[in-house]
């Protein structure tokens, strides 16, 4: 494996009719890049994973325990574990969303 990556040169794995994503991870570090398609909000949901994000492109509206916010590109979020959060697009076009995970997350790979 080498040290270095592009996510452009990496298929994308489609989660849902909104959403695909694209994983490379190293010990117990992940990254995931998500593009999420207008339309229902994810599901609230909780892991036991620490996570932090940032949006890259579109338009978003996140939901962290209770802390609601609309973020835009290069705005972030942190999620401590089992915290229940999801996320809304809100723009036309996907939205484009890098997560970062620890530890990794093995049911993405």
């Amino acid at each position: 494996m080498s040290a270095f990556f592009h996510f452009d040169e990496m298929e994308w794995t489609e989660v849902s009719s909104t959403a695909r994503r694209k994983v490379v991870h190293v010990g117990d570090l992940m990254f995931v890049l998500f593009e999420l398609k207008s339309g229902p909000e994810t599901r609230p949901h909780r892991h036991p994973h620490t996570q932090m994000a940032t949006l890259l492109k579109g338009r978003i509206e996140a939901t962290i325990g209770d802390e609601q916010r609309i973020l835009e590109p290069m705005d972030g979020y942190r999620v401590p574990s089992n915290v229940p959060h999801g996320v809304r697009v809100l723009s036309d076009e996907p939205a484009l969303v890098l997560d970062c995970f620890t530890p990794i997350r093995e049911d993405f790979l």
